[in-house]
């Protein structure tokens, strides 16, 4: 007599859902892991972009003009006409090749697709024109620049009225990252007479 036997269809049907519920499982575990690293890979692009602005920013206003040039203001910042945050400044650094004082101009506006922007230009010091704005970035949600006169914050100067700020704070609210307070990089500017004292 043969005692072989098979499985029922009842066991056959147990086995495929527990076999669907490990798999389903695991596919969770894989998809939540995935999104994640995209998350976590958004948010350090992000922040290598904030870097990368900051240097650059330092980098530029370190070589803010001593001297002031008649009639002009050799830094210049707040919101522009169109109510888009802004600075302008005379700086011996610049990414041109061409030695010599240059002034530089930073905004965050739209682009033609209605995307917040981060746009740079630059002119010689005794050029008419601007070249081009060049686009810098975009996912930065916000931008603003604050000025320190020695005692309070503001939130616009011209030095051609209020003298040479004694720091600038540049707070960057980054789109790929809503959720988390603005990132703030404080530049110390050389002042004339060698006084680089910071409060």
């Amino acid at each position: 007599m043969n005692d072989a036997r098979g499985f029922t269809l009842l066991e056959v049907l147990v086995a495929i859902a527990l076999a669907s519920l490990i798999l389903v499982s695991i596919y969770g575990v894989f998809t939540t892991g995935s999104a994640a690293k995209e998350q976590v890979e958004k948010q350090a692009s992000a922040l290598h972009l904030a870097r990368v602005l900051s240097t650059r920013l330092d980098r530029e206003l370190l070589g803010l003009s001593l001297d002031t040039p008649p009639g002009k203001s050799v830094i210049t910042g707040g919101s522009n006409a169109q109510n888009e945050p802004w600075i302008e400044f005379l700086t011996s650094s610049s990414a041109r090749t061409q030695p010599g004082m240059r002034w530089l101009s930073y905004r965050l506006g739209p682009d033609q697709d209605e995307r917040m922007t981060l746009w740079r230009s630059e002119k010689g010091l005794n050029d008419k024109n601007r070249s081009p704005e060049e686009r810098l970035a975009q996912r930065i949600a916000k931008l603003t620049f604050s000025f320190f006169d020695g005692s309070t914050w503001r939130d616009d100067w011209d030095s051609s009225s209020d003298g040479r700020p004694v720091l600038v704070k540049v707070a960057i609210e980054l789109s790929d990252m809503p959720d988390r307070p603005p990132l703030q990089s404080v530049f110390t500017l050389s002042q004339p007479g060698g006084n680089n004292d910071s409060p």
